[in-house]
């Protein structure tokens, strides 16, 4: 999930200030080996049939439409490895002896069509097909009898795993050291063998690969929709609750000196926030994954009561904050978590309702919520349903920038010198018109990065849709071929749905006129009650290795699986 972007060339001062945080560090190493890659074209030619590469049940549970699975690696240019490369699924149902919350799965590479994968094996009868993923491992970790609702976060090596685990009136931060082959069983496609860890919960930093876990408490609420946030540069991570608070949590992998001079302890509420590591936010509701800009270290986290919160790191309200988006009731919250431009220095929300009747887009500031002016674009009807996380398009990083000294002559600013007219945040929403309310609205921005206000500029009507719930929204870049990835939230196939946004950026520029769809529709497929939020992996031309995974909902075909397409083709 990619909720704080890093584009290559902005402020001098933002891009000092990042230097220092392992998220950005990995997006500029992996952008920088993407250039030579472009050139050479997409991976795969599209087509119109899709194929699953493999699908392996989770059991009587799933993923939330709007989760994440955590892959490892994070090097999307790194060579395919069957053995070490896996993915991690959360369970959102309690767990128990025949029912993991949190699974892995290796071999990921597995599949037919339409290349035989790098990770194919001889099959064994009843122990393994062959041809799809194998369980790295499969636990049922049990504080509060719960299930694991929100996505989990990996350290940087991959040896550990941060989730939280919730019920009703209580949700535990844990820190999972998985070891591979635990809860693995006789058949490597199942995941019904987990292993319970119930009790004995470590008292010390877990170690690696011994199959332990830790054990915190966060209040007295459940979580239903805060993913934790691992600021990995101080090794903080923030959860949010459903009754308002922000939890700070420090020592999470215990990589820092201070923790690893100190004894190794295991993670624990951060005294120097809020009371006891809790802030109370203010939110009257759910809180989303709260997000951390690392530039500025400030906090962003948006609430179903439709407001945005933000925080410095001593836990102090930043100007402005809290900022009206949504209406706050039914559709109108904000559901997601916010998405940071770190180098830029600007937040994005949305909400399906606001208080003049349609869906919005709204861009602040990541110093203060009321300058720059806070922009609005609208995107259709309100009220029909949540909006999910939107995706900046490739062209909004690759442009070209020229150095311009302001007056004082104090910092610099890059100014545009390349097609402006090609940046394009993207988003889901419906338009109200009658037999195509389902539409794909293009936002622009001015040479600056201030998002155009208004009604969006781009958009792509979907005809013969009905109105319905999407996805977060994923892009992704492979080869020269800027791929978008969503899911209709309703048993209606085909519900997942590919398009070229190479064909979409600046057809219509600043003009409120439908795009042709035929020029963008790469391929689709049906899912089940859709998709949770997808992940991508590689650009590879290795077989089965340029791939997207999610969750599928239920009910329908394939729900509660965890599922691997390819991202060409879907197939």
């Amino acid at each position: 999930m990619s909720h704080v972007v890093y584009p290559r060339i902005g402020e001098i001062n933002s891009l000092i200030a990042l230097q220092h945080d392992p998220r950005a560090i990995l997006s500029w190493q992996a952008a920088g080996r993407q250039d030579s890659i472009r050139a050479r074209g997409p991976r795969h030619l599209f087509g119109q049939q899709a194929h699953q590469d493999w699908s392996i049940s989770l059991g009587t549970g799933g993923m939330a439409a709007t989760m994440y699975p955590a892959k490892f690696t994070f090097d999307v240019n790194a060579t395919p490895n069957c053995a070490t490369d896996f993915i991690v699924y959360p369970v959102n149902v309690a767990g128990s002896g025949t029912q993991p919350n949190i699974v892995a799965f290796d071999n990921l590479y597995s599949g037919t069509t339409p290349t035989a994968g790098i990770c194919n094996r001889t099959p064994v009868g009843g122990v393994d097909d062959g041809v799809s993923a194998t369980t790295f491992w499969s636990y049922n970790i049990q504080a509060a009898g719960g299930q694991v609702a929100t996505s989990p976060a990996l350290s940087l090596d991959g040896t550990k795993v941060a989730l939280v685990e919730t019920a009703a009136g209580a949700a535990h931060f844990h820190v999972l050291a998985w070891k591979s082959g635990d809860g693995v069983a006789g058949n490597l496609q199942s995941v019904t063998s987990p292993k319970t860890i119930n009790s004995g919960f470590a008292t010390l930093a877990p170690v690696a690969g011994t199959g332990t876990a830790t054990d915190l408490t966060l209040g007295s609420s459940s979580d239903t929709l805060s993913s934790p946030f691992v600021d990995y540069a101080n090794d903080f991570a923030y959860i949010g609750n459903d009754t308002g608070t922000l939890f700070r949590v420090t020592h999470v992998f215990c990589t820092n000196p201070d923790c690893t001079s100190g004894g190794t302890p295991a993670p624990s509420l951060d005294g120097n926030w809020g009371t006891g590591g809790g802030l109370a936010t203010g939110c009257t509701g759910e809180l989303t994954g709260p997000v951390v800009d690392g530039g500025t270290g400030n906090i962003f986290v948006g609430c179903s009561d439709g407001k945005l919160y933000g925080f410095t790191r001593a836990g102090a309200p930043i100007v402005g904050s809290p900022l009206i988006v949504g209406t706050g009731s039914g559709t109108g919250g904000i559901v997601d978590p916010p998405m940071i431009d770190a180098v830029n220095g600007f937040a994005y929300v949305v909400s399906g309702n606001s208080t003049g009747g349609t869906s919005v887009l709204v861009q602040v500031g990541t110093t203060s919520f009321s300058s720059p002016t806070p922009v609005t674009a609208t995107l259709g009807q309100g009220g029909l349903f949540n909006l999910h996380a939107p995706a900046f398009n490739a062209a909004y990083f690759d442009s070209g920038f020229s150095s311009v000294a302001n007056v004082e002559g104090s910092t610099s600013r890059n100014i545009s010198t390349g097609n402006i007219s090609n940046w394009q945040i993207l988003e889901w929403a419906d338009s109200g018109v009658p037999g195509s309310p389902v539409t794909l609205y293009g936002v622009g921005f001015n040479n600056t990065h201030v998002m155009n206000s208004g009604a969006a500029g781009n958009f792509l009507e979907i005809s013969g849709s009905v109105a319905v719930g999407f996805s977060p929204v994923t892009e992704f870049l492979n080869g020269s071929t800027d791929q978008l990835y969503v899911s209709g939230l309703a048993n209606a196939p085909p519900n997942l749905i590919e398009y070229n946004l190479t064909n979409f950026a600046n057809l219509f520029p600043n003009v409120l006129v439908p795009i042709d769809s035929s020029s963008a529709v790469g391929a689709s497929t049906g899912e089940g009650s859709g998709t949770s939020g997808m992940v991508v992996d590689n650009v590879s031309s290795n077989g089965q290795a340029s791939s997207l995974y999610f969750g599928v909902l239920s009910p329908g075909p394939n729900g509660n699986s965890a599922v691997k397409l390819t991202q060409s083709g879907l197939n």
